[in-house]
């Protein structure tokens, strides 16, 4: 499995309308895409000069179902409908999902 995590920090202008407008775009492609197995989506409750304002989670069955995920159709209309306009700063890991007992 692969375990694809995004932190983001929301421009100071951005409206609660079009915060709000974000969320809803990011549950609709995670639960529209084929090749997200679950997610989770949560703002952060932390205060800190190095916190981020959200989180997602979203798990794959492997690298080329997130390939598929990044490079569709939902996820580019997502970044031009929705993240250019409210997200200021971004980063983002995917990784092997591992266990000690793997």
């Amino acid at each position: 499995m692969l375990r694809h995590i995004v932190l983001l920090t929301f421009k100071p202008d951005a409206t609660p309308e079009q915060l709000e407008a974000w969320r809803m775009a990011v549950v609709d492609m995670c639960e529209r895409s084929a090749d997200v197995l679950s997610f989770t989506l949560g703002s952060n409750v932390g205060h800190g000069p190095n916190h981020y304002d959200s989180a997602l989670v979203a798990d794959f069955e492997d690298i080329e179902a997130f390939r598929r995920y990044v490079g569709g159709a939902l996820h580019k209309a997502y970044v031009e409908n929705h993240a250019r306009h409210v997200v200021d700063r971004i980063a983002a890991i995917q990784h092997e999902a591992w266990r000690p007992d793997d």
